[in-house]
């Protein structure tokens, strides 16, 4: 039965093996089939779909090919009625009432000079410096722009494949590609921003220029036309405003710096300029006329080491020099350095002559009254509070031993940085009652943060009031960590600063006291916010600009916005003007008070005494004050309140003595409440011996008030040891 049923089995097995072996058979046949199939299906869609695109192809090439022709006729068409611009290259500036106080050594039009007129040495410079090959190429020169393309990735200082980038980007090239018929027309044709469109426009513009010029009448109009920088339009006017000489008189070594000036006159230039980049270029041009043959190996040493005696034409006036240096540097943001240096224009500005002069006095007597405590310079700034206009700027006090303008230069604030952290605070929710803790603490850190106070004592539970006031280092610390160093930087930024530009984690808890570098420029902006109740606007010196067709091309809007709370600006003010609450450490009748005005101001001093800060406001005027060395060098001890704040009360007293006082506008919706300054706490009733203070509504005190806030600082207070290698530098007062 068993073996029966297992030959059954056999033979049940034998009989499908065949089967099986077919089917399988069927399934390869099938998939070949269909590999047929559908091979020969892509081979028909790619065949399709390749001739598609070489259609597309075709057809783009074509339009492509049509739409640059069309281009080309279009600018070729507009060429014939381009007009060259004018050669006047004067800038005048103006102050609010209509005066000259800077007119520029440029002129109206430039000296013509015919080519034959034109020292050799002169064309043989140009031609080096510029464009070698200038009569043996077209009207560009496709060698010359490869050339300085591989020089200017060689040169660049950007890693890796970051160097194309430079390469699309014309202010960044150490050498120019472009030819001399290009650069004419760029100059003389073009308007003064960058831009394809312009690019190609150059390009066409370049070709019909040479079908109507011979090579010598272009490199003549480039000659008697191009920018040497210092307003100096051609050749002609550069040997008069540099060297003061006429052009048969000028030597190899003068005739080869003012041919490599037009590459990139405000860098060049040894009056204004960079004198290193200056004599680098000068090197550069003499060595290419050794490599031309034009000059003879030592001919060039000569010329090289020759000294340049810069005695040329000078602007005969020249009246508050930095405020002239901040309002080109705004006008070059607007417009460019190319229309600015040579556009002719007559710019309107917002200085007012009476409180400038004011400013510059004061800051030249105070310097001098503190040379012997090693105080050689000062800056200040008289703004607008309404508008924000610049009405005085004092960059420093002698323009011929320091071109910096250190009202716009970075420095550490110190204490004059303490409202902002205080709005930030306030704007957190704290308030001017908000209880601190004034005793040593450790906050932390390696090497640990243990700030101390200007005078070396402590107060104990202070409001932040009394520590804003008496300008208390360790409650400011406290308010920055409880407001958020994040937050500090955010209402710094929305209030006019605009250099901490760091990770707040790069600055620590030490930014409260002023470690973060800002311009005098920013912290009167911000202290202007304050005045006009959290309102701000960019600051500008000008009011209006004037081409040299006489029309106004100055169309910035520069409108108010609330950028701050204005019951938090308030809250500040109202600390910052209380002069009760500041006499604990300043005393009666210091240089903060103007007799019979209501001011709001803040000193601030920088470690070892490197700067001295004051800047104040009223409700129309914001000032602010620097004083120390440009070389960060230290003063004696000079601090805000003992230096700063001499200039800055002289200042201010005379700019309002002779106006009314006006007080701070308070704010709706701000809430009033009677508190015990003693206890932090609500008063149990209204009057004497209570006072009003200011909150945000729903952050009112109550009669058993919260401070568990504290206890991150009461969990830090130590016993301190007095070893140096333990202790911070810390911002005074």
């Amino acid at each position: 039965m068993v073996e029966g049923d297992h030959e059954s089995q056999n033979k049940k097995t034998q009989h499908h093996e065949p089967h099986k072996k077919k089917k399988g058979t069927d399934s390869k046949k099938f998939v070949k089939q269909w590999w047929v199939v559908f091979k020969h299906i892509l081979s028909k869609t790619f065949a399709v779909l390749g001739r598609t695109l070489l259609i597309f192809f075709i057809i783009g090439f074509l339009t492509l090919g049509f739409f640059l022709i069309g281009i080309y006729f279009k600018y070729a068409n507009d060429f014939k009625s381009a007009k060259p611009k004018s050669g006047g290259t004067q800038a005048v500036f103006y102050d609010k009432n209509g005066n000259v106080i800077y007119e520029g050594f440029g002129t109206s039009d430039p000296d013509y000079v015919p080519l034959d007129q034109i020292p050799d040495v002169i064309k043989k410079a140009t031609l080096a410096a510029e464009d070698k090959d200038f009569y043996n190429h077209g009207p560009v020169d496709a060698k010359g722009i490869l050339r300085a393309a591989l020089r200017n990735y060689q040169a660049s200082d950007k890693p890796g494949l970051t160097k194309l980038s430079g390469l699309f980007v014309e202010s960044e090239y150490s050498q120019g590609g472009s030819s001399i018929t290009q650069q004419l027309v760029k100059n003389r044709y073009l308007a003064g921003e960058k831009s394809f469109e312009r690019k190609l426009k150059e390009l066409v513009y370049s070709y019909e220029l040479e079908k109507r010029m011979s090579k010598d009448q272009i490199l003549e109009q480039y000659l008697n036309s191009i920018y040497y920088g210092e307003q100096a339009q051609g050749i002609k006017n550069a040997a008069k405003i540099y060297f003061g000489k006429d052009l048969k008189d000028l030597d190899l070594a003068e005739s080869s710096y003012l041919a490599g000036l037009p590459a990139a006159p405000s860098r060049y230039s040894l009056i204004s300029g960079d004198y290193e980049n200056g004599k680098k270029r000068h090197e550069y041009v003499l060595q290419q006329m050794i490599l031309e043959k034009y000059i003879t190996e030592d001919d060039g040493k000569k010329a090289v080491n020759e000294s340049l005696t810069l005695s040329g034409e000078r602007s005969s006036t020249m009246k508050y020099p930095y405020f002239i240096q901040y309002v080109k540097q705004e006008l070059i943001g607007l417009y460019g350095s190319e229309l600015v240096e040579t556009g002719g224009l007559k710019v309107y500005t917002t200085l007012d002559p009476e409180k400038q002069d004011l400013a510059e006095a004061k800051a030249k007597e105070y310097v001098n009254k503190f040379k012997y405590a090693h105080v050689s310079n000062s800056a200040v700034v008289v703004m607008d509070n309404k508008t924000n206009d610049v009405l005085a700027m004092v960059g420093g006090v002698d323009w011929e031993k320091s071109k910096v303008n250190v009202a716009t230069s970075e420095r550490q604030p110190g204490s004059s940085f303490k409202p902002i952290v205080y709005s930030a605070g306030f704007l957190q929710g704290y308030s001017p009652l908000t209880k601190l803790i004034d005793q040593s603490i450790n906050f932390g850190g390696i090497p640990p943060y243990i700030p101390k106070n200007y005078n070396g004592g402590y107060m104990g539970n202070i409001s932040a009031r009394n520590a804003l006031a008496n300008s208390l280092n360790i409650p400011t610390v406290e308010m920055g960590q409880l407001a958020g160093i994040d937050n500090v930087i955010k209402t710094a930024e929305a209030m006019g600063i605009t250099t901490l530009d760091n990770d707040p984690k790069n600055y620590g808890l030490s930014l409260s006291l002023g470690s973060g570098e800002v311009k005098l420029l920013d912290l009167v902006e911000a202290y202007s916010t304050l005045s006009d109740g959290g309102k701000r606007t960019m600051p500008s010196g000008i009011s209006k600009v004037l081409d040299n067709r006489d029309e106004n091309i100055y169309r910035v809007t520069r409108q108010k916005k609330e950028v701050l709370d204005p019951r938090v600006a308030y809250m500040t003010t109202s600390i910052l003007s209380d002069t009760k609450a500041r006499q604990k450490v300043f005393g009666y009748g210091n240089k903060l008070e103007i007799k019979g005005h209501t001011v709001a101001a803040k000193t601030g001093t920088t470690d070892s005494y490197a700067d001295s800060w004051t800047v104040g406001y009223t409700p129309e005027i914001t000032v602010g004050v620097w004083m120390g060395n440009n070389d960060r060098s230290k003063m004696g001890q000079i601090s805000g309140i003992e230096g700063a704040a001499y200039i800055w009360h002289d200042v201010m007293d005379g700019l309002i003595k002779s106006r009314p006082d006006i007080a701070f506008e308070k704010p709706k919706n701000l809430s009033e409440v009677w508190v015990n300054p003693y206890t932090f706490a609500k008063a149990p009733r209204d009057g004497s011996p209570y006072v009003l203070e200011y909150f945000l509504p729903g952050k009112e005190p109550t009669l058993k008030p919260d401070f568990s806030y504290l206890n991150v600082f009461n969990k830090k207070i130590k016993t301190i040891p007095t070893d140096k290698k333990t202790t911070n530098k810390t911002q005074n007062n």
